[in-house]
Protein backbone atom coordinates (compact mmCIF):
# COMPACT_ATOMS: atom_id res chain seq x y z
CA UNK A 1 0.00 0.00 0.00
CA UNK A 2 2.93 2.42 1.02
CA UNK A 3 4.52 1.65 -2.27
CA UNK A 4 1.35 2.50 -4.25
CA UNK A 5 1.23 5.83 -2.44
CA UNK A 6 5.01 6.71 -3.19
CA UNK A 7 4.61 5.89 -7.01
CA UNK A 8 1.14 7.56 -7.05
CA UNK A 9 2.78 10.92 -5.42
CA UNK A 10 5.20 10.96 -8.05
CA UNK A 11 2.73 10.24 -11.11
CA UNK A 12 0.36 13.08 -9.46
CA UNK A 13 3.19 15.84 -9.33
CA UNK A 14 4.38 14.72 -12.64
CA UNK A 15 0.75 15.19 -13.86
CA UNK A 16 0.45 18.80 -12.55
CA UNK A 17 3.55 19.99 -13.69
CA UNK A 18 2.71 18.75 -17.32
CA UNK A 19 -0.62 20.46 -16.59
CA UNK A 20 0.51 23.89 -15.88
CA UNK A 21 3.59 23.65 -18.57
CA UNK A 22 0.81 23.34 -21.05
CA UNK A 23 -1.22 26.07 -19.78
CA UNK A 24 1.85 28.11 -19.97
CA UNK A 25 2.94 26.91 -23.51
CA UNK A 26 -0.55 27.31 -25.01
CA UNK A 27 -0.84 31.32 -23.42
CA UNK A 28 1.53 31.98 -25.89
CA UNK A 29 -1.00 32.35 -28.52
CA UNK A 30 -2.99 35.25 -26.06
CA UNK A 31 -2.57 39.00 -27.21
CA UNK A 32 0.70 40.46 -25.96
CA UNK A 33 0.36 43.30 -23.22
CA UNK A 34 0.56 46.63 -24.83
CA UNK A 35 3.85 47.83 -22.96
CA UNK A 36 5.49 45.16 -24.60
CA UNK A 37 4.41 44.49 -28.00
CA UNK A 38 7.55 46.51 -29.62
CA UNK A 39 10.15 44.54 -27.71
CA UNK A 40 9.83 41.81 -30.09
CA UNK A 41 9.62 42.51 -34.53
CA UNK A 42 7.75 39.59 -36.23
CA UNK A 43 11.16 37.94 -36.88
CA UNK A 44 12.07 37.93 -33.75
CA UNK A 45 8.53 36.75 -31.85
CA UNK A 46 8.09 33.87 -34.28
CA UNK A 47 12.20 32.72 -33.17
CA UNK A 48 10.73 33.54 -29.64
CA UNK A 49 7.90 30.84 -30.25
CA UNK A 50 10.12 28.32 -31.69
CA UNK A 51 12.56 28.69 -29.28
CA UNK A 52 9.52 28.13 -26.70
CA UNK A 53 8.30 25.32 -27.89
CA UNK A 54 11.60 23.22 -28.46
CA UNK A 55 12.56 24.09 -24.77
CA UNK A 56 8.89 22.81 -24.03
CA UNK A 57 8.82 19.73 -25.88
CA UNK A 58 12.47 19.14 -24.82
CA UNK A 59 11.37 19.53 -21.14
CA UNK A 60 8.31 17.32 -21.07
CA UNK A 61 10.30 14.16 -22.89
CA UNK A 62 13.39 14.61 -19.65
CA UNK A 63 10.45 15.04 -17.26
CA UNK A 64 8.67 11.96 -19.02
CA UNK A 65 12.01 10.19 -18.43
CA UNK A 66 13.06 11.29 -15.14
CA UNK A 67 9.48 10.09 -13.81
CA UNK A 68 9.55 6.53 -15.48
CA UNK A 69 13.33 6.00 -14.58
CA UNK A 70 12.42 6.66 -11.06
CA UNK A 71 9.13 4.93 -11.18
CA UNK A 72 11.18 2.05 -12.43
CA UNK A 73 13.49 1.75 -9.81
CA UNK A 74 11.12 2.24 -7.04
CA UNK A 75 8.90 -0.56 -8.41
CA UNK A 76 11.40 -3.32 -10.09
CA UNK A 77 13.21 -3.25 -6.49
CA UNK A 78 16.32 -1.51 -7.59
CA UNK A 79 17.31 0.33 -3.93
CA UNK A 80 16.59 -3.35 -2.30
CA UNK A 81 19.68 -4.46 -4.68
CA UNK A 82 21.83 -1.72 -4.26
CA UNK A 83 21.76 -2.05 -0.36
CA UNK A 84 22.35 -5.86 -0.56
CA UNK A 85 25.73 -4.87 -2.85
CA UNK A 86 26.77 -2.05 -0.65
CA UNK A 87 26.34 -3.72 2.46
CA UNK A 88 28.61 -6.27 0.94
CA UNK A 89 31.35 -3.95 0.01
CA UNK A 90 31.75 -1.80 3.22
CA UNK A 91 30.98 -2.92 7.04
CA UNK A 92 30.66 0.71 8.21
CA UNK A 93 27.42 2.59 8.12
CA UNK A 94 28.55 5.42 6.80
CA UNK A 95 30.77 4.21 4.05
CA UNK A 96 27.55 1.89 3.60
CA UNK A 97 25.40 5.21 2.80
CA UNK A 98 28.04 7.10 0.89
CA UNK A 99 28.68 4.09 -1.19
CA UNK A 100 24.47 3.70 -1.84
CA UNK A 101 24.16 7.50 -2.77
CA UNK A 102 27.60 7.24 -4.65
CA UNK A 103 26.69 5.21 -7.21
CA UNK A 104 22.85 6.44 -7.55
CA UNK A 105 25.04 10.02 -7.97
CA UNK A 106 26.99 9.35 -10.21
CA UNK A 107 24.32 6.90 -12.53
CA UNK A 108 22.29 10.25 -12.56
CA UNK A 109 24.59 12.01 -14.04
CA UNK A 110 25.75 10.35 -16.92
CA UNK A 111 22.36 9.70 -17.71
CA UNK A 112 21.90 13.09 -17.90
CA UNK A 113 25.18 13.92 -19.90
CA UNK A 114 23.09 13.46 -23.41
CA UNK A 115 20.08 15.53 -22.39
CA UNK A 116 22.68 18.18 -21.54
CA UNK A 117 24.80 18.05 -24.37
CA UNK A 118 21.07 18.20 -26.43
CA UNK A 119 19.87 21.17 -24.68
CA UNK A 120 23.54 22.97 -25.02
CA UNK A 121 24.67 22.16 -28.30
CA UNK A 122 21.71 21.47 -30.60
CA UNK A 123 18.42 23.78 -28.93
CA UNK A 124 20.60 26.74 -27.32
CA UNK A 125 22.98 25.95 -30.39
CA UNK A 126 20.16 26.95 -32.71
CA UNK A 127 18.44 29.92 -31.77
CA UNK A 128 22.48 31.52 -30.69
CA UNK A 129 22.83 31.48 -27.43
CA UNK A 130 25.88 28.66 -26.74
CA UNK A 131 29.27 29.78 -26.59
CA UNK A 132 30.35 26.66 -24.84
CA UNK A 133 32.99 24.89 -26.52
CA UNK A 134 32.64 20.69 -26.32
CA UNK A 135 35.66 20.54 -24.10
CA UNK A 136 34.53 23.10 -21.69
CA UNK A 137 31.51 21.72 -21.39
CA UNK A 138 32.61 18.44 -20.47
CA UNK A 139 35.05 20.21 -18.12
CA UNK A 140 32.15 21.25 -16.40
CA UNK A 141 30.92 18.03 -15.81
CA UNK A 142 33.44 16.09 -14.51
CA UNK A 143 34.04 19.35 -11.96
CA UNK A 144 30.62 19.63 -11.01
CA UNK A 145 30.63 15.55 -10.54
CA UNK A 146 33.81 15.93 -8.25
CA UNK A 147 32.76 18.93 -6.83
CA UNK A 148 29.27 17.60 -5.78
CA UNK A 149 30.76 14.17 -4.76
CA UNK A 150 33.02 16.35 -2.42
CA UNK A 151 30.12 18.51 -1.03
CA UNK A 152 27.21 16.02 -1.14
CA UNK A 153 29.69 13.32 0.53
CA UNK A 154 30.61 15.24 3.58
CA UNK A 155 27.06 16.52 4.25
CA UNK A 156 26.19 12.85 3.98
CA UNK A 157 28.79 11.71 6.20
CA UNK A 158 27.51 14.20 8.66
CA UNK A 159 24.16 13.27 8.39
CA UNK A 160 25.12 9.56 8.94
CA UNK A 161 27.36 10.38 12.29
CA UNK A 162 24.02 12.22 13.56
CA UNK A 163 22.05 9.34 12.98
CA UNK A 164 24.00 6.58 14.68
CA UNK A 165 24.53 9.00 17.74
CA UNK A 166 21.38 10.28 18.25
CA UNK A 167 18.67 6.91 16.71
CA UNK A 168 17.10 6.40 19.39
CA UNK A 169 16.10 10.30 20.19
CA UNK A 170 14.71 11.32 16.50
CA UNK A 171 13.79 15.10 17.70
CA UNK A 172 17.74 15.58 18.55
CA UNK A 173 18.15 14.12 15.40
CA UNK A 174 15.97 16.43 13.61
CA UNK A 175 17.35 19.22 15.98
CA UNK A 176 20.81 18.77 14.92
CA UNK A 177 20.02 17.98 11.56
CA UNK A 178 18.45 21.16 10.66
CA UNK A 179 21.17 23.69 12.80
CA UNK A 180 23.82 21.43 10.19
CA UNK A 181 21.90 22.33 7.52
CA UNK A 182 21.34 25.88 8.43
CA UNK A 183 25.22 26.55 8.71
CA UNK A 184 25.62 24.92 5.40
CA UNK A 185 23.37 27.09 3.57
CA UNK A 186 24.59 30.16 5.02
CA UNK A 187 28.68 29.01 4.58
CA UNK A 188 26.75 27.62 0.65
CA UNK A 189 26.14 31.80 0.11
CA UNK A 190 29.22 32.78 1.53
CA UNK A 191 31.33 30.63 -0.54
CA UNK A 192 29.16 31.28 -3.75
CA UNK A 193 31.74 33.76 -5.18
CA UNK A 194 35.21 33.26 -3.61
CA UNK A 195 35.21 29.66 -4.37
CA UNK A 196 31.97 28.26 -6.75
CA UNK A 197 32.11 31.00 -9.17
CA UNK A 198 35.51 30.78 -9.48
CA UNK A 199 35.91 27.30 -9.89
CA UNK A 200 33.58 27.42 -13.80
CA UNK A 201 34.72 31.16 -14.34
CA UNK A 202 37.47 33.56 -14.71
CA UNK A 203 36.62 36.59 -12.93
CA UNK A 204 38.72 39.41 -13.79
CA UNK A 205 39.00 43.07 -12.25
CA UNK A 206 36.68 45.54 -14.17
CA UNK A 207 39.18 48.30 -15.84
CA UNK A 208 39.72 51.69 -14.41
CA UNK A 209 37.72 54.15 -15.76
CA UNK A 210 33.89 56.06 -15.95
CA UNK A 211 31.81 52.69 -15.41
CA UNK A 212 34.03 51.81 -12.27
CA UNK A 213 34.03 54.71 -10.45
CA UNK A 214 30.81 55.59 -11.32
CA UNK A 215 29.84 52.04 -9.47
CA UNK A 216 31.83 53.10 -6.25
CA UNK A 217 30.74 56.30 -6.09
CA UNK A 218 26.80 55.06 -6.17
CA UNK A 219 27.41 52.45 -4.03
CA UNK A 220 29.08 54.82 -1.33
CA UNK A 221 26.10 57.01 -1.79
CA UNK A 222 24.07 54.22 -0.42
CA UNK A 223 26.31 53.34 2.31
CA UNK A 224 28.10 50.17 0.68
CA UNK A 225 31.87 49.58 0.32
CA UNK A 226 32.92 48.04 -2.84
CA UNK A 227 35.36 45.08 -2.07
CA UNK A 228 35.91 44.72 -5.91
CA UNK A 229 34.51 45.22 -9.25
CA UNK A 230 34.82 41.89 -11.84
CA UNK A 231 33.99 40.88 -15.10
CA UNK A 232 33.22 37.28 -15.72
CA UNK A 233 33.99 35.60 -18.65
CA UNK A 234 30.74 34.33 -19.15
CA UNK A 235 30.24 34.91 -23.21
CA UNK A 236 32.26 31.07 -23.19
CA UNK A 237 29.24 29.61 -22.27
CA UNK A 238 26.77 31.98 -23.61
CA UNK A 239 25.23 34.83 -24.83
CA UNK A 240 22.70 35.55 -22.35
CA UNK A 241 23.33 38.84 -19.80
CA UNK A 242 23.33 38.93 -16.19
CA UNK A 243 25.10 41.13 -13.09
CA UNK A 244 25.29 40.10 -9.27
CA UNK A 245 26.33 41.87 -5.82
CA UNK A 246 27.72 39.18 -3.49
CA UNK A 247 28.48 38.86 0.33
CA UNK A 248 26.50 40.24 3.81
CA UNK A 249 27.17 43.50 5.53
CA UNK A 250 28.16 46.91 4.15
CA UNK A 251 31.18 45.32 2.32
CA UNK A 252 30.28 43.78 -1.76
CA UNK A 253 31.60 42.61 -4.29
CA UNK A 254 30.18 42.97 -7.57
CA UNK A 255 30.34 40.60 -10.86
CA UNK A 256 29.34 41.68 -14.08
CA UNK A 257 28.85 39.12 -17.14
CA UNK A 258 31.29 40.39 -20.21
CA UNK A 259 28.07 39.74 -22.33
CA UNK A 260 26.16 42.36 -20.15
CA UNK A 261 28.83 44.95 -20.62
CA UNK A 262 29.06 44.28 -23.87
CA UNK A 263 25.06 44.75 -24.59
CA UNK A 264 24.24 47.24 -22.10
CA UNK A 265 25.61 51.47 -22.18
CA UNK A 266 27.14 52.44 -18.42
CA UNK A 267 24.15 54.31 -17.52
CA UNK A 268 21.70 50.36 -17.90
CA UNK A 269 24.51 48.77 -16.14
CA UNK A 270 24.12 51.25 -13.24
CA UNK A 271 20.34 50.60 -12.92
CA UNK A 272 21.10 47.03 -12.81
CA UNK A 273 23.32 47.31 -9.97
CA UNK A 274 21.10 49.83 -8.43
CA UNK A 275 18.84 47.08 -8.30
CA UNK A 276 20.47 44.44 -7.11
CA UNK A 277 22.01 47.80 -4.01
CA UNK A 278 18.22 47.91 -3.29
CA UNK A 279 18.15 43.97 -2.32
CA UNK A 280 21.11 44.43 -0.36
CA UNK A 281 19.58 47.69 1.61
CA UNK A 282 16.31 45.95 2.14
CA UNK A 283 18.05 42.90 3.51
CA UNK A 284 16.56 40.44 0.56
CA UNK A 285 19.57 37.79 1.13
CA UNK A 286 19.19 37.72 4.84
CA UNK A 287 15.82 37.43 4.45
CA UNK A 288 15.58 34.73 1.97
CA UNK A 289 18.32 32.68 4.18
CA UNK A 290 16.10 32.63 6.79
CA UNK A 291 13.14 31.38 4.46
CA UNK A 292 15.52 28.48 3.98
CA UNK A 293 16.71 27.90 7.54
CA UNK A 294 12.67 27.81 8.29
CA UNK A 295 11.85 25.43 5.36
CA UNK A 296 14.62 22.94 6.12
CA UNK A 297 13.19 22.46 9.57
CA UNK A 298 10.27 21.28 8.10
CA UNK A 299 12.43 18.98 5.58
CA UNK A 300 14.55 18.21 8.95
CA UNK A 301 11.42 17.01 10.41
CA UNK A 302 10.53 15.14 7.06
CA UNK A 303 13.41 13.06 7.32
CA UNK A 304 12.81 12.31 10.92
CA UNK A 305 9.66 11.03 10.05
CA UNK A 306 11.15 8.89 7.04
CA UNK A 307 14.01 7.36 9.32
CA UNK A 308 11.61 5.76 11.77
CA UNK A 309 9.44 4.12 9.26
CA UNK A 310 10.31 0.73 8.81
CA UNK A 311 7.50 0.19 6.14
CA UNK A 312 8.42 2.92 4.13
CA UNK A 313 12.19 1.07 3.54
CA UNK A 314 10.72 -2.76 3.31
CA UNK A 315 8.32 -1.78 1.10
CA UNK A 316 10.68 -0.97 -1.67
CA UNK A 317 12.78 -4.38 -1.00
CA UNK A 318 15.27 -2.75 1.54
CA UNK A 319 15.80 -5.06 4.62
CA UNK A 320 15.28 -1.97 7.41
CA UNK A 321 15.52 1.90 7.67
CA UNK A 322 18.48 2.67 5.73
CA UNK A 323 19.08 6.53 5.79
CA UNK A 324 20.85 6.65 1.74
CA UNK A 325 17.60 5.41 0.87
CA UNK A 326 15.62 7.60 3.27
CA UNK A 327 17.30 10.32 1.04
CA UNK A 328 15.50 9.56 -1.71
CA UNK A 329 12.32 8.78 -0.16
CA UNK A 330 12.80 12.29 1.15
CA UNK A 331 13.50 14.37 -2.44
CA UNK A 332 10.25 12.50 -3.23
CA UNK A 333 8.39 13.35 -0.22
CA UNK A 334 8.99 17.16 -0.34
CA UNK A 335 7.45 17.95 -4.03
CA UNK A 336 4.04 18.39 -2.81
CA UNK A 337 5.48 20.74 -0.14
CA UNK A 338 7.60 23.13 -1.81
CA UNK A 339 4.79 23.01 -4.88
CA UNK A 340 2.84 24.13 -2.04
CA UNK A 341 5.65 26.51 -0.34
CA UNK A 342 6.63 27.90 -3.81
CA UNK A 343 3.34 30.05 -4.06
CA UNK A 344 4.25 32.23 -0.93
CA UNK A 345 7.80 32.15 -1.52
CA UNK A 346 7.08 33.45 -5.03
CA UNK A 347 5.52 35.94 -4.48
CA UNK A 348 7.89 37.19 -1.49
CA UNK A 349 10.41 37.03 -4.31
CA UNK A 350 8.25 38.69 -6.87
CA UNK A 351 7.44 41.82 -4.10
CA UNK A 352 11.30 42.12 -3.04
CA UNK A 353 12.10 42.31 -7.23
CA UNK A 354 9.32 44.97 -7.32
CA UNK A 355 10.74 46.97 -4.89
CA UNK A 356 14.40 46.86 -5.57
CA UNK A 357 13.55 48.51 -9.19
CA UNK A 358 11.87 51.31 -7.35
CA UNK A 359 14.83 51.39 -5.11
CA UNK A 360 17.01 51.73 -8.41
CA UNK A 361 15.01 54.88 -9.64
CA UNK A 362 16.36 56.82 -6.98
CA UNK A 363 20.04 56.93 -8.25
CA UNK A 364 19.15 56.14 -12.08
CA UNK A 365 16.46 57.25 -14.18
CA UNK A 366 13.82 54.94 -14.61
CA UNK A 367 14.21 55.19 -18.14
CA UNK A 368 17.69 52.90 -18.15
CA UNK A 369 16.12 50.49 -15.83
CA UNK A 370 13.37 49.85 -18.56
CA UNK A 371 15.62 49.66 -21.21
CA UNK A 372 17.99 47.47 -19.28
CA UNK A 373 15.00 45.07 -18.86
CA UNK A 374 13.89 45.11 -22.35
CA UNK A 375 17.36 44.51 -23.67
CA UNK A 376 17.63 41.52 -21.35
CA UNK A 377 14.54 40.08 -22.14
CA UNK A 378 15.65 40.69 -26.26
CA UNK A 379 18.80 39.12 -25.51
CA UNK A 380 17.31 36.26 -23.25
CA UNK A 381 14.06 35.33 -25.42
CA UNK A 382 11.86 35.71 -22.14
CA UNK A 383 8.30 35.13 -22.52
CA UNK A 384 6.38 38.54 -22.87
CA UNK A 385 3.48 36.54 -21.73
CA UNK A 386 3.28 33.81 -19.38
CA UNK A 387 0.06 32.39 -17.85
CA UNK A 388 -0.96 33.39 -14.42
CA UNK A 389 -0.65 30.37 -12.58
CA UNK A 390 2.59 29.72 -13.82
CA UNK A 391 3.64 32.73 -12.67
CA UNK A 392 2.12 31.90 -9.29
CA UNK A 393 3.87 28.28 -8.98
CA UNK A 394 7.28 29.69 -10.69
CA UNK A 395 8.04 33.29 -10.80
CA UNK A 396 10.57 34.20 -8.27
CA UNK A 397 10.53 37.21 -10.79
CA UNK A 398 7.42 39.49 -12.02
CA UNK A 399 6.43 39.11 -15.64
CA UNK A 400 7.90 41.58 -17.50
CA UNK A 401 4.91 43.07 -18.63
CA UNK A 402 4.49 44.13 -15.04
CA UNK A 403 7.64 45.16 -14.08
CA UNK A 404 7.84 47.69 -17.11
CA UNK A 405 4.28 48.96 -16.07
CA UNK A 406 4.70 49.03 -12.04
CA UNK A 407 8.39 51.15 -13.26
CA UNK A 408 5.97 53.05 -15.51
CA UNK A 409 3.68 54.24 -12.67
CA UNK A 410 6.68 55.17 -10.41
Amino acid sequence: MIAYLVVGLIILMFTLDVIVSLLNYNYRNKPIPENVKDIYDKEQYQKWLNYTMDQMRFGLIKKVFDTLLMVGLLVFGFFGTLEGWTNGWFTSPTLRTLSFLGVILIGLSLINIPFSYYLTFVIEEKYGFNKTKKKTFFFDFVKNLLLMTVLVGAVIALFSFLYLQFSDSIWLFILFAWLALSVIIVLMFILNVKVFVKLFNKLSPLPEGELRTRIEAMAKEVGFEVKAISSMDASKRSTKLNAFFSGLGKTREVVLFDTLIEKLSDDEILSVLAHELGHAMHKDAPRMILERIIVFGLYAAIIGFIMQSISLATAFGLSGIHLGFGLILFTILIEPIDFILGVPLNYLSRKAEYAADAFSTKYVDKKHMMSALRILVTENYANLNPHPIYILLHYSHPAIPDRLGALEKL
